[in-house]
C-alpha cells in the first residue's frame, strides 16, 4: 500500500493506492493526477516511512520508477 500525504494549494491532503505501480501508471498518462511540482509531506509504503531527496510527485515517481 502507498499512503501519499501532500500539500493542496493550502490544504493538506491524502492519496491512497493499493499498488505503488498505481501511482506509477497514473503519472504516466497524459494528463497525470498529480502536477509533478505538488510538494509531499510524507510517504508510506508497505507501512513503512520513505525520505525522499525531492519531496514532489516528480521525486516520488523517480524513486518508484528506478
Amino acid at each position: 500500500m502507498l499512503v501519499i500525504k501532500y500539500v493542496n494549494g493550502q490544504n493538506s491532503a491524502e492519496k491512497i493506492y493499493q499498488k505503488a505501480a498505481e501511482f506509477v501508471a497514473n503519472q504516466q498518462l497524459e494528463v497525470p493526477y498529480f502536477e509533478d511540482y505538488v510538494q509531499i509531506t510524507e510517504v508510506i509504503l508497505d507501512g513503512k516511512p520513505l525520505t525522499l531527496a525531492d519531496a514532489t510527485m516528480r521525486g516520488l515517481y523517480n524513486y518508484l520508477n528506478q
